[in-house]
C-alpha cells in the first residue's frame, strides 16, 4: 500500500489553488504527488465569530448531521422502545436495501477508528430504515444510483491517496472482472 505523506507531516505545506480542466477547483500542496481536489475551506471551519461558541462552517456542519442522522436515529430507537416495532432484519429487507446494507458494512470494514465506524453505523441505520419503510423513497434513490455516471465518481489515483490518510484503509476491497473480493481474504 501507498504512504501518504501528508498526514504525517505536523509543519505547513505551501499550497494554491487552481481550476482544473473540468473547472472544478483543486489545490497543489507542496511535496504531495496528486493536486488535493476541492477548495480550502479549513480556515472558515476553523475561523470562530465573536458571537458564536464554535467555528462558523463547524457548527453548520455540525447542526446538518444532527438534524439528519442523530436526530432520525434517537427518534427510530425511541419509537422501536414504545411500540415494539423494530428494523426489519437484513435478511428480510428489499434487495436494493439490503444491498446497500451490506456495502455500508463493507465501508464500516474499512474505518480504522471506532468514532468513524460508528458514524458509517448510524448513516447505514438510518438510510436503510427509511428506505425499507417508505418504498417511494427507496425507488427514488435507487433510480437516483441508476442515473449515476460510475466514470464520474469512481476514486481517481489522487482521491484513493488523499483517502488513505483520512484514518481509512480504501484498498480492503478489490474489484476483479466486476466482482467484489475482500483483500485480506483474496
Amino acid at each position: 500500500m501507498e504512504m501518504v505523506r501528508y498526514w504525517l507531516r505536523r509543519d505547513m505545506s505551501r499550497a494554491r489553488v487552481t481550476v482544473g480542466k473540468d473547472k472544478s477547483y483543486h489545490m497543489l500542496i507542496d511535496g504531495e504527488q496528486y493536486p488535493y481536489p476541492g477548495f480550502p475551506r479549513g480556515y472558515l471551519m476553523n475561523k470562530f465569530h465573536e458571537e458564536l461558541e464554535y467555528p462558523i462552517l463547524s457548527r453548520l456542519k455540525h447542526a446538518v448531521k444532527n438534524k439528519i442522522f442523530n436526530e432520525p436515529y434517537a427518534e427510530i430507537e425511541r419509537l422501536s422502545k414504545e411500540t415494539n416495532v423494530h428494523m426489519v432484519p437484513k435478511e428480510h429487507m428489499a434487495p436494493a436495501v439490503r444491498h446497500i446494507w451490506e456495502t455500508f458494512e463493507k465501508m464500516e470494514e474499512m474505518e480504522v477508528t471506532t468514532d468513524m465506524k460508528e458514524r458509517i453505523r448510524l448513516i447505514r441505520n438510518v438510510l436503510c430504515f427509511i428506505m425499507q419503510e417508505d418504498d417511494s423513497y427507496r425507488f427514488r434513490f435507487q433510480l437516483f444510483l441508476d442515473l449515476i455516471d460510475q466514470k464520474k465518481v469512481r476514486l481517481s489515483k489522487g482521491d484513493m491517496y488523499y483517502l488513505r490518510a483520512k484514518y481509512y484503509k480504501p484498498d480492503r476491497y478489490k474489484k476483479i472482472l466486476g466482482r467484489i473480493f475482500d483483500g485480506f481474504q483474496y
